[in-house]
């Protein structure tokens, strides 16, 4: 009998020691960075060594981490090779798909257990950034391409979040003592609190300062500890508004003008695989109204 450590915890190494970051390798594999963290001490603990040394830089592969690496990475890819030729055969199809990192973290990843059930003979592949050999695109943006068949799934709906310990205190208190939690996009702030302040018909000086982060994840989590308040869409905090880790403070919501499209190229249309995919996530986003 073989005696191997967790495989999953092997695919978070992989990912992580490909990337030297756990917050990319989360994205990648659309889970949180704890749920990284985590299978990496739980792969450590059973080796007994140190993969990954981390410091105010970031981390980097120990000597036990670039001596396994090599051999991770070429027994995934015999398993890969393996089951493609077997799947190929089978006549399962591949569905490949393109998602921007907090919609594949915050809404696309807990449904795809629904999916595995609605396309069970799909093989399908997730990617957080663009591909030529994509089939379904799923586009953060405010119109419809020309060159393809796009339909509007979500429109956003902002709305100001945080920790369940603030509810019930004055909203001008809370927004004059915890700092606005900040979204940057190419390196400027995207224009959340400010559209948020004026719709709510409060001062522009509570967006002047607070804590800048890379994408809206990271705000998400930190509003839920209790870090700052967030503005943010409604569509990506259902779980978190449904298991109270996150509470809305108003009832002020911004909706619009951008939002979520599905995008799918003409030579991709008429695939049985993709229309059955495009119906069940149209389907999916009609249970939340």
């Amino acid at each position: 009998m073989r005696r191997l450590p967790s495989l999953i915890a092997l695919r978070f190494f992989e990912e992580t020691a490909r990337h030297l970051s756990f917050n990319r390798a989360a994205t990648a594999l659309c889970v949180t960075q704890g749920a990284v963290s985590r299978q990496i001490k739980i792969l450590e603990e059973s080796l007994g060594a140190k993969l990954f040394e981390r410091d105010h830089k970031g981390i980097r592969l120990t000597v036990a981490g670039q001596h396994l690496l090599p051999c991770v990475s070429d027994a995934f890819d015999t398993i890969e090779h393996g089951t493609r030729q077997i799947t190929t055969a089978s006549g399962r199809r591949r569905l490949v798909l393109s998602v921007p990192p907090t919609f594949a973290t915050q809404w696309f990843s807990p449904r795809l257990g629904s999916l595995a059930v609605e396309l069970p003979d799909v093989e399908l592949s997730v990617r957080t950034e663009p591909t030529d050999d994509c089939h379904c695109n799923i586009r953060f943006g405010r119109d419809g391409l020309p060159d393809a068949h796009s339909a509007l799934l979500m429109i956003e709906r902002h709305t100001l979040v945080g920790a369940p310990r603030l509810a019930g205190e004055s909203l001008e208190a809370l927004l004059d003592r915890m700092p606005a939690l900040h979204v940057l996009h190419n390196g400027t702030r995207l224009n959340l609190w400010p559209a948020w302040l004026a719709t709510a018909g409060l001062p522009e000086r509570h967006a002047e300062n607070g804590i800048e982060f890379s994408n809206l994840q990271q705000a998400i989590n930190a509003a839920r500890k209790g870090v700052g308040l967030a503005i943010v869409d409604r569509n990506m905090i259902v779980d978190e508004l449904a298991d109270a880790s996150l509470v809305t403070l108003s009832t002020v919501e911004v909706n619009g003008p951008f939002g979520y499209w599905l995008d799918i190229e003409q030579r991709h249309a008429a695939l049985e695989h993709v229309q059955a995919f495009a119906s069940w996530l149209r389907e999916e986003v009609l249970k939340m109204e």
